[in-house]
């Protein structure tokens, strides 16, 4: 589990409880977690079993993406083989590549992404965005070679499912229609197919937005995008308990109440339904919050996200980038003319990377762009036969090398021998003995509970079904301001945790010989409680 995971697992449970004022918000796009919830809330799993049901979830969308991706492989096997095959003098004498090249190439190039660039273990909608991804190209290289009303609703319908999976596919459902009418243009009918799609599209995603802008009073089709400016470029605040601090930041229309400065106690006992609500829907806690563009920490964030992107590309599989450096130039000037056939895949995969420049760069955000980007550049080869032999002994090369690579990366994920300690999955099995307990304390779902500790990685409070309203904030050595007050400040704070309702308070155990007076540690677990 991680800190998204529970936000969107209380999202969805709002859903399948039809609390539709919390099952819907301009964080968190709806679709990934009201499919978790609906499923969860069918199941009903006890808290042992509530994780990995939520992982089948992730698994049935690996295979939807999985799916996704063979259309996509298929569609352009077919439109390379079959369209405008010799029209151009570069490409008369050749062929694309071999399926069986294709297929294998196509292949290893999704288990990198799929496994490696995404997390699949990672409770987030990635691998849907790069299922809906893979489907809109896919869908447009066949609407080319064929126009029936069906295939062309079904396009506009595939570019709203994206914008309900995830926010940014919504202005990226634009560009892939206007490089799809530029694309064809002059063909008879091309136009009208185009229009057709835009509108079903605007049909598809129209109740999304009408109930977001109806929430919020004012028109959005998301707040993601301002928030994270806000955020990590400019005025640069900090994403949990905004109260305005920030010089130019806004006035909160309605932020978490800031109890005590020292220590930072915050209470957020408010109609956000949720486990931990700053994080539930972060947009309700920093509505007010204005982004402004200031040149030098827009200058800041590219220095970082340009080379990070380059690095994913360039870096990441090197064996990746050599096969295409090796057919393109066995394939010469045709593999020009291939992209030329192909360059509206091109737009949608460096627009879509694109478009997180100017924000933050995170390698799981990029992996139907990376897919699709690789895809075309393989697609778009065309070899004479005389080159068909040295394009076999690369293909067969580098898929041998991806394939052991994986391989690799799997059995050090599977035995926590990641490069980076932290980055691979992490077992909640304390966290399930955490509910366990507190359970046996008398707590009820429902009940409320304060913390001193990070409130996004509290996967016991969710598990028991419990509501965080209170916390001392853990980021500027809050929990270490508590620990060492005075006893009198101590009981200040935990008579304002319960002026907040909280039953109890649960922190991560201090580093000292015994546990400290008035509270007591959960047995198997790193957390102690105070009873208020």
């Amino acid at each position: 589990m991680d800190p998204d995971g529970i936000s969107y697992l209380d999202v969805g449970r709002s859903f399948f409880r039809h609390d539709w004022a919390n099952a819907i918000n301009a964080w968190w796009s709806p679709l990934y977690p009201w499919t978790l919830g609906f499923v969860v809330g069918i199941v009903n799993p006890s808290p042992r079993w509530e994780f990995p049901v939520a992982q089948l979830v992730n698994y049935g969308v690996f295979v939807l993406a999985l799916l996704a991706f063979r259309f996509l492989l298929r569609a352009l096997i077919d439109y390379s083989r079959n369209v405008n095959q010799g029209s151009e003098p570069e490409r008369r004498d050749s062929a694309a590549l071999p399926e069986w090249m294709m297929l294998l190439l196509g292949y290893a190039v999704f288990l990198w992404v799929a496994l490696e660039v995404e997390t699949p273990w990672g409770m987030t909608p990635d691998l849907a965005v790069m299922a809906c991804v893979c489907l809109t190209a896919g869908m447009l290289l066949r609407l080319e070679t064929g126009g029936k009303l069906w295939r062309v609703a079904l396009f506009g319908v595939i570019l709203g499912i994206g914008y309900w999976t995830k926010a940014i596919l919504f202005p990226l459902g634009f560009v892939t229609l206007a490089a799809g009418y530029w694309w064809k243009r002059l063909s008879q009918g091309w136009r009208l197919r185009m229009l057709v799609a835009g509108l079903v599209f605007l049909f598809t995603a129209a109740p999304l937005i009408f109930l977001l802008s109806h929430q919020k009073g004012r028109f959005t089709f998301g707040d993601t995008g301002k928030l994270n400016y806000a955020w990590y470029v400019s005025p640069r605040t900090f994403w949990r308990n905004w109260q305005g601090e920030v010089p130019g930041s806004g006035i909160p229309v309605h932020p978490t109440r800031q109890l005590l400065k020292h220590p930072p106690l915050f209470e957020f006992d408010g109609p956000v339904a949720g486990t931990y609500p700053p994080w539930t829907d972060p947009s309700y806690w920093n509505e007010g919050l204005q982004w402004h563009f200031k040149l030098r920490p827009q200058l800041e964030v590219l220095a970082v996200s340009i080379p990070s992107e380059a690095r994913l590309l360039l870096r990441a599989r090197p064996d990746l980038v050599v096969a295409v450096i090796v057919l393109a130039l066995l394939s010469g000037r045709r593999w020009l003319a291939g992209l030329r056939e192909l360059w509206p895949l091109i737009v949608i995969a460096v627009v879509g990377m694109g478009l997180y420049l100017p924000l933050v760069e995170n390698d799981r955000y990029m992996g139907g762009f990376v897919l699709i980007l690789f895809l075309t550049l393989l697609a778009a080869v065309q070899l004479r036969p005389d080159d068909q032999k040295g394009a076999a002994y690369v293909t067969v090369a580098v898929f041998f090398t991806m394939m052991l690579a994986t391989a690799d990366y799997t059995v050090r994920v599977a035995t926590h021998h990641l490069a980076i300690p932290g980055s691979g999955p992490n077992s909640t099995m304390q966290d399930i003995t955490a509910a366990d307990e507190l359970w046996r304390m008398g707590m009820q779902p429902g009940d409320k509970v304060a913390v001193i500790m990070n409130g996004t990685g509290a996967y016991w409070a969710h598990l028991a079904k419990l509501r965080i309203v209170a916390e001392i904030m853990d980021t500027g050595h809050g929990s270490a301001e508590f620990w060492s007050a005075p006893a009198d400040v101590q009981r200040h704070v935990y008579d304002l945790f319960a002026g907040a309702h909280a039953k109890l308070v649960v922190t991560s155990c201090p580093s000292v010989p015994e546990t400290p007076a008035g509270w007591e540690q959960i047995a198997g677990t790193p957390y102690c409680v105070h009873h208020l």
